[in-house]
């Protein structure tokens, strides 16, 4: 042994890899989420008419529960979009409209990178709409966007974009076809 000539051992692992090269198993699994933001009820065209039934923006907000099959999502969840406002001809009609969704959706999550991933869903169930304490339910369909960014093993936050349609609703003398609201939020997902 000379100090000169000594070289320490080096230690290759050939079957090592990344953090970012590892499956995302710890992203399966059951999770809760909720998130919390604006909504806006689209307008509704009157037969007949040339004036529109207008809606305030208001509150948006929607809690589910789902489970993570890894690049794909099972979700249930409750949706409430709200305006503030409603007026027709220029008059006010209505202080305060709700929409509420029970809805099942299926999400894909374009996880190529471990922390940033987009997503986009398909979404079906029932809503219910009481325009000033008149209302009616009917069956829904929808699109959710968005984008999750994972902050630990368990969380991820997100911001999400959600548009609802209702096909057929009825309110005795005024029948709405293809009525929507479109709710965009920041919330959580959080794995248990």
């Amino acid at each position: 042994y000379s100090e000169g000539n000594f070289t320490p051992p080096t230690y290759i692992f050939e079957n090592s890899k990344s953090f970012s090269d590892q499956p995302e198993e710890n992203s399966k699994g059951a999770y809760f989420t909720g998130s919390i933001g604006a909504s806006k009820i689209g307008d509704i065209e009157v037969q007949n008419i040339s004036s529109d039934i207008e809606f305030d923006a208001g509150l948006g907000l929607d809690l589910g529960i789902g489970y993570d099959f890894g690049q794909t999502r099972l979700e249930a969840s409750w949706v409430r979009g709200q305006s503030d406002g409603v007026s027709w001809l220029g008059y006010s009609i209505a202080s305060d409209s709700k929409i509420d969704s029970l809805l099942v959706s299926l999400y894909y999550d374009f996880r190529d990178d471990q922390n940033w991933s987009p997503f986009i869903g398909a979404s079906i169930g029932s809503t219910n709409v009481d325009i000033d304490r008149a209302e009616d339910t009917g069956v829904t369909y929808g699109l959710g966007y968005g984008l999750s960014y994972k902050t630990s093993e368990v969380m991820d936050v997100f911001i999400k974009g959600q548009t609802m349609v209702i096909p057929e609703l009825d309110f005795g003398t005024i029948s709405i076809e293809n009525g929507n609201y479109t709710n965009g939020t920041i919330g959580i997902r959080y794995r248990f």
